[in-house]
C-alpha cells in the first residue's frame, strides 16, 4: 500500500528494453528473472536520482558488468563522487524485500524498489542504510528523502577532503629525476618483498633506462572502515617532455583492490581529465599513460565510498 513517503515512478520502455537484454544473457529462467527486475530497480532508481540532480555513474557499476551479472546477485548504482547505493527490487505483492550478503557492505545505503505486475509502474518505498539480514520488516524503511540527506552530507564530507588535500605540499618531479625523493614516497623494495615486486612490477621502468618509480601509500578513511592502497607513480624522459604513468595497487599482504575504486587524472581546475575503476579481483588499474613539460601540474585523485584524497604533482 503506498502512503506520502513514497515515490511512484514510470519505468521507461528503453529501461524494459535494457532489461530485457541483460535477462535474455543468463543461462536459466531463475537468473534471468533475477537480473530482469534488478535492472529495473537500478534504472527506477537512477532516473530518481538524476531526477533530483544527483550524477550517477550506472556505467561502472557492477550489474553493469555481464560477468559480474551473471555471478552475482548485485544491483549497486554508483553516485558520482560519493559510492554506491543498492537498488532492490521487489514484487507487487511480495511481503518482503531479499537482500543477499553478498551486497552487505561497501554500500552507502539500500533503496527498496516495488515493481507492479504490469513492469511500467514501480514505487520507490524508502531506504534503509544498514544491513545484516537477509529480510527485513519493511517498516523499517526510512522515507527516501533521507537517502538524499545521507548523500548531501558524504558529499559535504569529500568536499572537505578535497579542500584538505588541496592544501598538501605539491609533489615536485622534477627532483625524482635527480634522485631527490620526500620521505612519504618511497622505493618498492620498501613497501613490498622482492617476490611482492618481480610480480607487481615486472613491466615498470627502471631507473637504469632513464626512468624513475615511486610508491605511497594512501590511506582512506571512510565513514565505516579504513582501505589502504599503493599509489604508484612512474616517470620516463622524452626529449623536452616526461611521461608519467600512474597505477593503484593494493598493499602487501593482499592480492585484489576493492572494486569501485576509482583514480582519477584531475587538471590544475579540477576537471576531470582521465579516470578509471576497479572491478571484482582487479590486481591493479591505471590510468592511460600521458606527457607533460616541466612546469606543467595536475592532481590525482583516488576515491572510495565517502573518502576522497587529492595528490597534487607538478612535472
Amino acid at each position: 500500500m503506498m502512503t506520502n513517503l513514497t515515490i511512484p515512478m514510470l519505468i521507461a520502455r528503453t529501461s524494459r528494453r535494457l532489461a530485457k537484454q541483460f535477462a535474455l544473457e543468463q543461462p536459466n529462467r531463475q537468473k534471468a528473472e533475477q537480473v530482469y527486475f534488478n535492472t529495473l530497480a537500478i534504472c527506477v532508481v537512477k532516473d530518481y536520482l538524476e531526477w533530483m540532480g544527483i550524477a550517477t555513474e550506472v556505467s561502472a557499476a557492477e550489474s553493469w558488468n555481464a560477468i559480474a551479472r551473471l555471478g552475482s546477485n548485485v544491483a549497486d548504482l554508483p553516485v558520482t563522487g560519493l559510492g554506491r547505493i543498492e537498488c532492490r527490487p521487489m514484487r507487487e505483492h511480495e511481503p518482503n524485500c531479499h537482500i543477499p550478503p553478498e551486497v552487505w557492505c561497501d554500500r552507502i545505503g539500500y533503496v527498496v524498489v516495488q515493481i507492479q505486475d504490469s513492469l511500467k509502474e514501480a514505487t520507490i518505498l524508502g531506504f534503509i542504510n544498514r544491513i545484516d539480514s537477509q529480510q527485513f520488516p519493511l517498516n523499517q524503511l526510512q522515507p527516501i528523502e533521507t537517502l538524499l540527506t545521507t548523500l548531501a552530507e558524504l558529499r559535504l564530507g569529500v568536499s572537505s577532503n578535497n579542500a584538505i588535500a588541496s592544501q598538501s605540499p605539491v609533489v615536485l618531479l622534477s627532483q625524482w629525476l635527480q634522485g631527490s625523493f620526500a620521505e612519504s614516497w618511497q622505493s618498492f623494495q620498501t613497501i613490498f618483498g622482492e617476490e611482492t615486486l618481480a610480480y607487481h612490477f615486472r613491466n615498470s621502468p627502471r631507473e637504469g633506462d632513464g626512468g624513475v618509480e615511486r610508491a605511497t601509500l594512501i590511506d582512506l578513511e571512510m565513514q565505516f572502515a579504513t582501505q589502504v592502497v599503493v599509489l604508484l607513480v612512474a616517470l620516463t624522459p622524452e626529449g623536452d617532455r616526461i611521461a608519467v604513468r600512474v597505477r593503484l595497487y593494493p598493499p602487501d599482504g593482499e592480492t585484489y583492490l576493492p572494486p569501485n575504486l576509482r583514480l582519477a587524472l584531475l587538471s590544475p581546475e579540477g576537471e576531470v581529465l582521465q579516470d578509471v575503476r576497479s572491478r571484482r579481483q582487479d590486481n591493479y588499474i591505471q590510468l592511460p599513460r600521458f606527457t607533460g613539460e616541466p612546469g606543467e601540474r595536475f592532481s590525482i585523485q583516488v576515491a572510495l565510498e565517502n573518502a576522497t584524497i587529492v595528490e597534487q604533482f607538478e612535472i
